[in-house]
């Protein structure tokens, strides 16, 4: 490999992702072909197609389309920079790109369960997770796009590397809450919006979490939440997420690429300049957000109920003391009652009981004398016991 043809090609390409992806496909190519690629610029661009096909041919024999695509990619480009441009048969279709079956199927309902076992810069990932953006461009996004105020939702801008494209999207009243919190913990001297811990170590120099650790926290809140996955569940699945929502929402692909900051052909491009994607938003997040909406009438009905229930409370509290302040009434009277009858009675006296006996409809009457307080109060807990029993009697009669 001529490292210095290699570097001089790789140094034209803005982007250090594709930099790498193009070193690993010439990498690739090399195995295959058992000569350095610059042997390719000496041949013709037939020759050179020929040998491009059978590049092709060898990886689908090990790799899937998409991969096949990416690698063959590779070298294409590296003859293209060169001058050369190889004819390959097109009906090979070494650009097409298959839909793919291996991803995991995220739903919002998982999104929402890993977002209740995650603290807060977890959950502001969360929340990037949901606009539907690479992990590339989460990881360079800077605090201070998102340090506003207004109304919700409040629009952004945010420029994506890979195409180039500025995504057009919105903070919401959920996120915004959010933010509000997350700000305040990070050190304003990092522009970053997810700030490395290691970012003060000036041999490092790291300021912001990369793809990786990205994709890492990720994935450890699948696993928290308890998330079985049906494929690869990844970071790239909340683009996915995002545009099958707004599919059935009824939200054109349009504005969808709006949206994730994702191309849209110049020819269509000059007629959507202008356009109101606000409401689509707010259609969007209502289905797209961390915790479920409580919807305003379900609201009141509780705030109802809760008034009615402390309404209870209150007026049971109510009857509650005046039963208590009742009953030391009665407690009251009935000792002063006791109390003058003692005192207003003379000893000794007779007394006169009486009962009816309902079963013999006569009148039971006895007399007894009496000497003392005390014996005036067992002679009337004797009348109550012969009364209790005399009834007990009617009642199994």
């Amino acid at each position: 490999m001529d490292m210095a043809r290699i570097d001089d090609w790789l140094s034209a390409i803005p982007s250090k992702y594709t930099r790498k992806t193009y070193k690993s496909g010439i990498k690739k190519f090399e195995e295959f072909y058992r000569k350095p690629i610059e042997d390719l610029l000496n041949l013709s661009d037939e020759e050179t197609g020929h040998i491009i096909e059978k590049f092709y041919a060898w990886l689908k024999q090990k790799h899937p389309q998409n991969t096949c695509r990416n690698l063959v990619n590779s070298p294409i480009q590296y003859l293209k920079y060169f001058g050369k441009n190889p004819k390959y048969r097109k009906s090979l279709g070494m650009y097409k790109t298959v839909l793919t079956t291996r991803d995991h199927l995220t739903t919002i309902n998982e999104v929402q369960e890993m977002a209740k076992v995650s603290d807060l810069r977890e959950q502001i990932l969360l929340e990037m997770f949901l606009y539907g953006l690479r992990v590339r461009d989460v990881s360079l996004l800077e605090w201070k796009t998102f340090a506003v105020n207004g109304e919700t939702p409040i629009p952004i801008l945010i420029n994506t590397k890979k195409e180039d494209v500025i995504a057009r999207t919105f903070i919401s009243e959920e996120f915004k809450g959010l933010l509000g919190k997350y700000l305040a913990t990070l050190d304003k001297s990092n522009p970053y919006l997810f700030q490395s811990k290691n970012w003060t170590n000036k041999r490092k120099g790291i300021l912001n979490l990369g793809t990786k650790q990205i994709e890492n926290i990720f994935k450890g809140l699948v696993k928290k939440a308890g998330i079985e996955n049906h494929g690869v569940m990844a970071w790239h699945t909340g683009r996915k997420l995002v545009s099958r929502t707004c599919a059935e929402l009824g939200i054109s692909s349009f504005i969808y690429k709006m949206f994730v900051g994702k191309s849209i052909p110049m020819s269509d491009a000059t007629y959507l300049q202008g356009t109101e994607i606000r409401n689509d938003f707010i259609k969007l997040n209502k289905v797209l957000r961390l915790f479920p909406e409580t919807t305003p009438q379900a609201t009141e009905k509780l705030e109802g109920l809760e008034t009615a229930v402390k309404q209870l409370e209150t007026e049971n509290l109510g009857f509650k003391t005046r039963i208590d302040l009742l009953q030391k009434d009665v407690q009251t009277l009935k000792k002063n009652m006791e109390g003058l009858y003692h005192m207003t009675t003379e000893y000794p006296t007779t007394i006169t009981h009486r009962l009816l006996n309902k079963k013999t409809r006569k009148m039971e009457q006895w007399s007894e004398t009496i000497n003392t307080p005390e014996e005036m109060e067992a002679s009337l807990k004797r009348f109550e016991e012969k009364a209790r029993k005399l009834a007990e009697d009617e009642s199994k009669g």
